[in-house]
């Protein structure tokens, strides 16, 4: 009998072993590719009051002051104008983003909309991007709309397009809506595209940006309507937090 009650206390020792070591450790599943997700999106506003509401997409609208500096228009303009009154320095944006987008179990996606042709403004920007997110930044030769998101935790994600070719900020764009994997439209070009079928079967394996329109007309717009063509990032959803899984990504 002894015998039986001594098996038993080590059966329930080893019991509880394994409930507090592996009982309470959750499963680690694997992330799917960065196409694969939802993302809300900021505009027009602070970074520190964006990232403090979880945001993981900033759009920053880069304007030339008059010393040629890199500076962030604070509201919209009007297309033509070269120079934002409302302006905050671009520096700061990236001191701002270092200080508290990070450390994150995902990435912070930067969108860079360029409003000037100075070569010498853009190189600046790069320069504060260089000097502020170096170790953030990514470098890779893979297409990032297809890489998972584990591999791309705590790194700044840079997309532009327009006007930075030439610049130092070309090399350090990850993806270009000038280029195959990423495209940028309109609230009113996602909900009504040239072929609804091809942007759906794009954003299988691509991603969208949808920015509001240039006057900013459609601020009341349902943030929830271009996810019915699969466009995954979205400027127009201010309650939105971090990246969701696509309901219907594969």
């Amino acid at each position: 009998m002894e015998w039986l009650i001594a098996v038993l206390l080590l059966a329930f020792i080893g019991y509880l072993v394994y409930d507090e070591t592996l009982g309470e450790t959750p499963m680690l599943v694997p992330r799917k590719r960065l196409c694969d997700y939802y993302v809300a999106g900021s505009v027009y506003e602070d970074v520190p009051s964006a990232l403090s509401r979880g945001v993981r997409l900033l759009e920053v609208h880069l304007y030339s002051d008059e010393r040629d500096e890199p500076v962030v228009g604070m509201k919209p303009q009007n297309e033509g104008y070269d120079y934002a009154e409302e302006n905050v320095s671009f520096e700061q944006v990236c001191i701002d983003i270092t200080n508290d987008a990070f450390p994150s179990e995902d990435p912070l996606i930067l969108s860079i909309v360029p409003h000037t042709t100075k070569t010498v403004t853009m190189n600046k920007a790069a320069q504060h991007i260089m000097t502020t997110m170096r170790r953030r930044l990514l470098k890779t030769d893979k297409e990032i709309n297809t890489v998972k998101l584990d591999a791309l935790k705590d790194k700044v994600i840079i997309v532009s397009g327009g006007t930075i070719n030439g610049s130092d900020l070309e090399p350090l764009v990850n993806l270009s809506w000038n280029g195959a994997n990423l495209r940028r439209l309109s609230y009113q070009q996602a909900l009504h595209p040239r072929d609804s079928q091809d942007l759906l079967n794009f954003n299988k394996d691509h991603i969208t940006l949808v920015a509001p329109e240039t006057e900013l007309k459609t601020v009341n717009a349902n943030p929830n309507r271009p996810k019915a063509l699969g466009c995954q990032w979205n400027l127009f959803d201010k309650n939105g937090k971090g990246f969701v899984e696509k309901t219907l990504a594969r």
